[in-house]
C-alpha cells in the first residue's frame, strides 16, 4: 500500500472518529470517551498532514502542542462547569484569531517577494481566511464578554 492510499485511509478514520466523538458528547456518561475519540481523530489528521507535506520543523509543533495542552488542561481544571460556555467562547475566539493571523502571514509572505505573483486561489483563501477568522474572533469575544457579564 502506498503512502497516498494510507494517508487517505487515515483521513477517513480521522473523520469517523470526529463524527463518533461528537455523537458521544451528547450524553454525560459517554462524553469523556467522545472527547478522547475526537482528540484521537485530530491527532491522526495532524500527524498525517505533517508527514504528507514533509514538514521539517517538528520541534515547533511539539512545543506549540505542549503549550496548548498545558493551557487547556489548567483551564479545564480551574474553570467551574457553570463557566464552561465562556471558556469555549474564548478558546473558539483564539482559534479564529489564529486563522486570521495565518492568512495575514501568508499575504505578507507574498508581499515580501515581489518576484512571485499571488495565484488567484491563494488570494481568495487569504481574504476568506482573514475575514472568517476575524469575524469568529470578534464574535467569540463579544459572546465571552456577554456571558461573563462584562457587556
Amino acid at each position: 500500500m502506498d503512502f497516498f492510499t494510507l494517508a487517505n485511509l487515515s483521513y477517513l478514520v480521522s473523520a469517523a472518529l470526529f463524527i463518533f466523538g461528537l455523537k458521544r458528547l451528547q450524553s454525560p456518561a459517554t462524553a469523556r470517551s467522545g472527547n478522547f475519540m475526537a482528540a484521537a481523530g485530530m491527532t491522526i489528521a495532524i500527524v498525517v498532514t505533517l508527514l504528507e507535506t514533509n514538514f521539517a520543523n517538528w520541534q515547533m509543533i511539539l512545543v506549540g502542542g505542549i503549550i496548548g495542552a498545558l493551557i487547556g488542561s489548567i483551564s479545564a481544571r480551574a474553570v467551574q462547569m457553570t463557566a464552561m460556555p465562556q471558556m469555549v467562547g474564548i478558546f473558539n475566539g483564539f482559534g479564529g484569531g489564529a486563522s486570521a493571523l495565518v492568512a495575514i502571514s501568508e499575504f505578507l509572505r507574498y508581499l515580501g517577494d515581489p518576484g512571485v505573483a499571488m495565484p488567484a486561489e491563494s488570494g481568495v483563501s487569504i481574504i476568506l481566511g482573514t475575514l472568517i477568522g476575524a469575524v469568529t474572533f470578534s464574535g467569540s469575544m463579544v459572546a465571552f464578554a456577554k456571558l461573563q457579564n462584562l457587556m
